[in-house]
């Protein structure tokens, strides 16, 4: 029974038809709330960054990361402004600025050291993975690169002797190592062309970081080999008194100084910033080529994280920063020529 035209009969159900238009709405939903969580995990790290709340677990791991979260700030920026969400992409803006302002000085070239300059030393540090790494091509680096200064990581005593076996006092004689009766990655060691003096066993909380004084063209160096603690769960703070009691030790002391090794730190952690303080800084920083990611190595994706640096005191000049690969470890190794004077 009708009612009249266009009155639909009692009990029938009326239907909506959705449109092209209802599909594009949510999609557009689904978007803005993907990119805002994105968004949110962003910048979340990057505060972490800015404020140097990197001294408890995860965000002093993932403090490690902040040149891929660089990346991810941009994707997101990207898609932002793609999809038209003009406050998500402004946010997104405002953190791919402020990762640029941290990440351009590396690209940016330093002057370099004087071509036939004296007081120059050809340094470089290798993390050897538990006494693990190929000894030869260790002692082969050094004799390619023509290193003058070697410093050591993770040394055990079969690795040393290892080293001499394959050759190393032929090319660096004096050398200064301090080794763990029990666990391999907490010894070091100082390999040098030329004599070492004032040999000291470092500071430490737990890993050796043994120090020597080389004399370079009437200039006294001291050069450490440097290893704190890795920051891994459960260990931030044995971590951050490591660097804390490295920085201490290096700002005490006057001589002019080379801190090279694996510091377990980039120069995203508020630790290691603060052990540069005013006096030192980063020589891949300084060089301007770039950011030389060192670790994990030898695996089927290139390496992520800058934890290997040569550290230098102020008014020294840097050049030839670069990496070699050492099969059997799982970081790159840094080599670098200071310009120890002006």
């Amino acid at each position: 029974m009708t009612h009249g035209a266009g009155v639909p009969v009692s009990g029938s159900v009326v239907t909506e038809e959705r449109g092209p238009s209802s599909a594009r709405r949510v999609g557009g939903i689904v978007w803005t709330v993907v990119l805002a969580l994105c968004l949110v995990g962003v910048g979340a790290l990057t505060l972490a960054r800015a404020l140097g709340l990197d001294g408890v677990t995860p965000l002093a791991q993932l403090v490690s990361a902040t040149p891929w979260v660089a990346l991810a700030a941009l994707v997101v920026l990207l898609l932002s402004l793609s999809r038209r969400r003009w406050v998500l992409s402004t946010i997104a803006g405002v953190l791919v600025v402020a990762h640029a302002v941290w990440l351009v000085p590396f690209f940016v070239p330093g002057p370099g050291t004087a071509p036939g300059a004296d007081g120059t030393l050809r340094v470089m540090a290798t993390n050897v993975f538990y006494g693990r790494a190929d000894a030869l091509a260790v002692v082969d680096a050094v004799r390619a690169e023509e290193v003058e200064l070697l410093s050591v990581v993770e040394l055990s005593a079969e690795f040393e002797a290892e080293l001499v076996a394959a050759g190393i006092e032929d090319l660096l004689p004096y050398s200064w190592t301090r080794l763990h009766p029990t666990e391999d990655a907490a010894g070091s060691g100082l390999w040098s062309a030329t004599p070492l003096s004032d040999e000291r066993d470092g500071v430490a909380s737990r890993f050796h970081q043994p120090s020597a004084v080389v004399g370079l063209d009437g200039t006294d160096v001291r050069v450490t080999a440097a290893h704190p603690h890795p920051p891994t769960p459960g260990a931030v703070d044995l971590w951050a008194e490591d660097l804390a009691l490295l920085r201490e030790e290096a700002h005490a002391d006057p001589t002019p100084q080379i801190l090279l090794g694996d510091f377990n730190a980039t120069h995203d952690h508020s630790a290691f910033r603060d052990l540069l303080g005013g006096r030192f800084a980063d020589a891949t920083r300084l060089a301007g080529d770039g950011l030389n990611l060192s670790w994990p190595a030898g695996r089927s994706h290139p390496p992520l994280v800058d934890l290997d640096h040569v550290v230098v005191d102020e008014g020294m000049r840097v050049g030839d920063v670069g990496q070699v690969e050492i099969p059997g470890t799982d970081h790159l190794a840094i080599l670098a020529t200071v310009q120890v004077r002006p």
